[in-house]
């Protein structure tokens, strides 16, 4: 309860930030940059080399991968027939792809399904989103940030070029290594500012009021995220016999709101991160309406 408490002060005090003089209108803008080059690759170097695998957990790093590929062919489908541009197809599709699993998932799986199943969602984040923040993050911004179809090329020196994506290859070809303690520390003292800058970045960026343009994105966002999705997850997991708490924390962690990172990756993409981060924000808070639901429905399927 209290990631969820803190999570919403830095969330106010980004909102309240827009009206305190000292801070100036490129402040959500700085704090992306730092977030991009240090926090994030920062947090991959500590986390991407420590993951671990068990076959029969599979389930578990598989469901949020299925999802992101559901995500692309169906912001796919649906973009062309609602009219959407490049920018806002791209960020619907970060913001249907990558769900909230771990700064909110895991205080949300411990105080709906208690501590004894938090691995479960650990491994759905570490093996799952986490992953996809990285690689399928970096793809969306590369196909879609730009006003044109990119080409092959192109799109590959975009990805390569990407701070967490190098990251990310680094900390596989040093998953033998073991850090130096000052090197650890410095990498924890880098990790600990992501949650907070992209949360106040978040909150800074963030407009109740939407253009009536940005309605039926966000609208469709939430839907897909927070009740198709997990819905989705429920139905293929229950058709193939999977039950207890791969079953549960599979489908639970599919139904978590947007990732706070997709607002950070939609504005450092040029795409339309106004509509990111006011989906992101409804969805926090729609949140504690459709989780409890979703709780409810695994119950009856134990």
């Amino acid at each position: 309860m209290e990631n969820l408490i803190y999570l919403f002060v830095m969330l106010a005090l980004g909102k309240i930030s827009r009206r305190v003089p000292a801070f100036p209108e490129a402040t959500p803008q700085i704090l992306n940059l730092f977030v991009i080059y240090f926090s994030f690759p920062a947090t991959v170097l500590l986390k991407a080399g420590r993951l671990e695998m068990a076959p029969e957990l599979a389930v578990l790093a598989m469901t949020p991968w299925v999802l992101v590929l559901v995500s692309i062919f169906l912001v796919r489908l649906i973009s062309p027939r609602l009219n959407w541009d490049r920018k806002t197809t791209g960020a619907v599709m970060l913001c249907t792809g990558l769900g909230n699993t771990s700064f909110f998932g895991f205080p949300a799986v411990t105080a709906f399904f208690g501590e004894g199943l938090l691995p479960y969602a650990i491994i759905y984040d570490q093996l799952g989103t986490f992953l996809a923040l990285s690689i399928f993050g970096t793809l969306v911004v590369s196909v879609y940030g730009t006003s044109t179809s990119p080409s092959i090329k192109q799109i590959v020196l975009n990805i390569i070029g990407f701070p967490p994506f190098l990251a990310l290859l680094a900390s596989f070809c040093l998953m033998k290594t073991a850090y130096p303690a000052v090197i650890i520390k410095l990498l924890e003292g880098l990790s600990a500012t992501l949650i907070p800058l992209v949360m106040f970045s978040v909150g800074a960026q963030l407009r109740l009021r939407q253009p009536f343009s940005n309605i039926k994105p966000i609208a469709v966002t939430i839907f897909l995220k927070m009740i198709l999705f997990p819905m989705i997850a429920f139905a293929v997991l229950f058709l193939l016999n999977i039950r207890g708490p791969v079953f549960q924390i599979s489908v639970f962690e599919a139904a978590m709101p947007s990732m706070v990172m997709a607002g950070v990756l939609a504005q450092s993409g040029r795409l339309n991160a106004e509509m990111a981060n006011a989906a992101i924000g409804y969805g926090l808070i729609l949140s504690f309406m459709t989780l409890p639901f979703f709780n409810l429905l695994l119950k009856l399927f134990p």
